[in-house]
């Protein structure tokens, strides 16, 4: 693993301000896409406190005023010289905590702050005008209760958007994952999720849509009486969130920014039952038109081979009808093939019902 080189991305994006675009990450750039700090690793552990990375990252983003993402579950961010940072960049702040009663919290998230910490962290950058987003993740079956209790606090405490995602076990750490967790709750979490209905996706084990669409629409109601944006994170579940983004919201608290829709939530979100989606639609949207087969690992690289569409729509031409793959319009909640198939062979969708 490499760590980020804060002067390399400075030149990147003044090069990219003078017009100089020369890959499919800096169309992104140049675009204005949201870009995310945390993604895959928390910015903010105590090794920030030493290296200062994150620190350099953001007083770079907040010189180019490049609308930011930032992930994380600890309270470093709330302190200075960071809090002061936020406050004059264009960005968003997601905390991640899980959905769990209070009495399974600390044996399942070792380390992490406790919830009423992290209720402090909305708290301190709510108040100085700073957008905060809670993820509530991973939603523990048997514990959604618990989750829809954590929305009424965190709404009192500032936060501006709620999403929610419920437990994956991946395949490789399964047994181990499973031997954790059910310590922490005091239960057989396979056994929970069987009972409700579980199916393996790629390479996790998840409960079926049918087991999720309850609960989404109960957490759906309360964000609503607690006047915040609600987030689905389940990946099927994405295109039924507020916004024009993914589950993160950011197309409601970021400026200046371009969501990258050219994708299957992009052409589903937003639209209503009865809805035909077709492969056409995605040309409505911005997308790269540089090469982007050079950023995806070996397994992702499946294109369409007819020479007719650009790297990035080549991908999705590929996936468009279904197949190997599991992700195609189908998979999404609510959305069906309507036996029909365009000119061009694709199939034609249809939004069959709404959340």
């Amino acid at each position: 693993m490499r760590g980020a080189s804060p002067p390399a991305f400075e030149k990147r994006l003044r090069r990219i301000s003078h017009g100089i675009v020369q890959s499919a990450f800096d169309e992104f750039l140049a675009a204005r896409v949201p870009i995310q700090l945390g993604g895959l690793q928390d910015p903010f552990s105590p090794i920030e406190l030493r290296l200062r990375v994150a620190q350099q990252l953001l007083e770079i983003l907040r010189e180019h005023s490049y609308p930011t993402i930032i992930s994380t579950k600890g309270t470093i961010i709330t302190g200075e010289p960071y809090l002061s940072l936020l406050r004059s960049m264009n960005v968003l702040v997601r905390f991640s905590s899980a959905g769990v009663k209070d009495e399974c919290k600390a044996n399942l998230e070792l380390g992490c702050p406790s919830f009423p910490e992290t209720l402090d962290s909305i708290r301190r950058l709510s108040s100085v005008g700073v957008p905060v987003s809670l993820r509530i993740q991973p939603v523990i079956p048997g514990h959604e209760e618990a989750a829809l209790r954590m929305v009424e606090l965190a709404a009192s405490a500032g936060v501006a958007h709620v999403s929610f995602e419920y437990l994956k076990l991946g395949s490789e750490e399964r047994s181990d994952t499973i031997k954790r967790v059910s310590n922490a709750i005091g239960a057989d979490i396979w056994e929970e999720m069987s009972s409700r209905g579980m199916y393996r996706v790629g390479r996790d084990y998840t409960l079926k849509p049918s087991a999720k669409v309850s609960f989404l629409r109960k957490a759906r109601k309360v964000c609503r009486q607690a006047v915040v944006k609600f987030g689905a994170g389940d990946t099927e579940f994405i295109h039924t969130s507020d916004g024009t983004g993914c589950c993160n919201g950011s197309s409601l608290f970021l400026k200046g920014d371009k969501q990258f829709r050219a994708n299957f939530v992009g052409v589903l979100s937003g639209r209503g039952k009865g809805t035909q989606i077709r492969f056409q639609d995605l040309a409505k949207e911005w997308q790269p038109r540089r090469d982007v087969h050079g950023y995806l690992t070996t397994d992702s690289r499946g294109r369409d081979l007819s020479g007719k569409y650009s790297s990035w729509m080549s991908l999705v031409a590929h996936r468009w009808n279904g197949g190997r793959s599991p992700y195609s319009p189908k998979f999404f909640w609510g959305v069906d093939w309507t036996g029909d198939i365009d000119s061009s062979g694709f199939k034609i969708y249809r939004i069959d019902e709404e959340l």
